[in-house]
């Protein structure tokens, strides 16, 4: 019983795993249009020549570029490794992944003598899934710290420019009055400009890394004020204030939601305490859950739909403001 229950928990966790890594077509597509936008240009009508050689190009990438395709991007990985504030690179990560995998598998076969299967999903739980889910913890983590600085960190660059700073002395004000992970981000910023790399790129490129709504305010109010004119210690002082009205409406939210967040939490430890009550009480009560196939399937089908119901639970707590 203790087996199927392993195994089963590594098919939940390999499923969420594959949906995570895999899922994402609507934000990517979304991403896409707005970068072509970024990058608008005047394009031509393409002839028939331009199209054939399109095509042999696709043609000449082989059996092998479709095959990786749906592979999960590393660069994705790269830039929430960066978010969680890890110095490891995201191909020394995917490795260590895998070394954990097959030294659990090894463990579970030959020392313990169990199934091969049984110790593949254990490698994927604990060697692969819940070091990726604690990474996108300390990632979510340090994002909450990023967003609750920002503002301070606006504002100090209004006071600047409000005092004769250019912009770029003013991100480097940031850079050491601003704690971490704040100031990191924008002593990345200015070492980079030090390089020769303008400005505007570095500030792309810092947006595409952390991935936030609200760096890529800040980064196309200076693009924009840039190609355009303006007075730019107006434009980030409202964009201060607009920020912590979203972060206190996102701070509402999850205050108002918390009742569902408790009611999920809730009803995902009752059957455990139910079961864990019923086997002290009366131990023989239970064994046709675990003796007969058909307390097995019953079994599978209710962890199933508890996990599926947490899960859904969960994705209705959270909104995207």
């Amino acid at each position: 019983m203790l087996t199927d229950i392993l195994i089963f928990a590594g098919v939940v966790a390999l499923f969420f795993l594959g949906a995570e890594l895999l899922g994402g077509g609507e934000r990517r597509q979304m991403q896409k249009r707005i970068d072509r936008l970024k990058n608008r240009k005047i394009v031509a009508v393409k002839s028939p020549q331009d199209m054939k050689l399109r095509r042999q190009t696709i043609e000449s990438k082989g059996v092998s570029y479709w095959l990786a395709k749906p592979l999960p991007n590393i660069r994705r990985l790269g830039d929430r490794l960066a978010r969680a504030g890890k110095t490891i690179s995201p191909k020394q990560y995917a490795l260590r992944r895998l070394l954990w995998l097959l030294a659990i598998m090894f463990i579970v076969s030959f020392i313990f003598r169990k199934s091969p299967l049984l110790g593949f999903f254990l490698g994927i739980i604990f060697g692969v899934w819940l070091p990726l889910q604690f990474l996108k913890f300390s990632a979510n983590k340090q994002s909450k710290v990023f967003l609750q600085l920002f503002p301070n960190a606006i504002d100090l660059i209004v006071r600047g420019l409000r005092s004769g700073l250019p912009v770029s002395e003013s991100l480097v004000l940031v850079s050491h009055e601003i704690p971490n992970p704040v100031g990191s981000v924008f002593s990345n910023i200015s070492n980079t400009m030090k390089l020769g790399v303008p400005m505007e790129k570095a500030l792309q490129e810092t947006a595409h890394k952390l991935d936030l709504t609200e760096f890529n305010f800040f980064t196309t109010s200076i693009i924009l004020q840039r190609e355009t004119g303006g007075n730019l210690a107006e434009i980030l002082g409202n964009l201060s204030e607009v920020l912590r009205g979203r972060f206190l409406m996102r701070m509402k939210i999850k205050a108002m939601s918390s009742e569902a967040r408790a009611s999920a939490y809730i009803i995902g430890a009752l059957p455990f305490i139910v079961i864990s009550a019923v086997a002290a009480v009366s131990p023989d009560y239970l064994k046709p859950l675990y003796e007969d196939y058909r307390g097995n399937e019953c079994a599978a089908s209710a962890a199933f739909l508890m996990v599926f119901g947490m899960w859904v639970m969960r994705r209705m707590t959270q909104f995207e403001i």
